[in-house]
């Protein structure tokens, strides 16, 4: 099952867990990449960030069909 597939499983917001998940490192790697914009500007609820899914499709599975 490729990742693009595995996105289906997911609600519209993407938490750090579900992205370390769905790209297979750690929280810790997301984190870093939220922080240096690759992630585009996250929704932040309290303490949690949130990520759109159609962002993450968007930019990291333009490709995938």
């Amino acid at each position: 099952m490729t990742n693009y597939k595995i996105l289906q499983n997911y609600k519209d917001l993407l938490t750090i867990e579900d992205l370390s998940v769905i790209f297979n490192v750690s929280k810790n790697t997301i984190y870093k990449s939220v922080k240096d914009g690759k992630f585009g500007t996250p929704i932040q609820i309290g303490r949690a960030y949130k990520i759109p899914k159609t962002f993450v499709i968007k930019k990291f599975f333009r490709n995938y069909r």
